[in-house]
């Protein structure tokens, strides 16, 4: 496996702000479709981490890094999204 690749699963899947946005907005779906949208969400949250773990010095900058990491990210955030929605209690005063 190329040293690129597992830089970009480090900073995809091992990703709080992906983790959380995908889980968090899966949560609040009220329709399977919108698990796509907490996928989106999570990868931008994902780049944005990334990005920001790499202007601090804690991962080397490699910007070429941050179009895999999206797509990572996404596909994990899809992943927790659906969690997220499987999760959810349904609201009994939903009308």
């Amino acid at each position: 496996m190329p040293p690129e690749v597992k830089d970009i699963l480090l900073l995809a899947i091992v990703n709080p702000a992906t983790l959380a946005a995908g889980f968090l907005i899966g949560r609040r779906a009220d329709q399977a479709q919108k698990i796509i949208v907490a996928g989106f969400a999570a990868g931008i949250a994902g780049v944005l981490f990334s990005g920001l773990l790499m202007l601090t010095g804690f991962f080397p900058p490699k910007v070429r890094l941050l179009t895999g990491v999206f797509v990572a990210s996404f596909l994990a955030g899809l992943v927790w999204g659906w969690i997220g929605f499987a999760t959810r209690r349904e609201d009994s005063d939903a009308g």
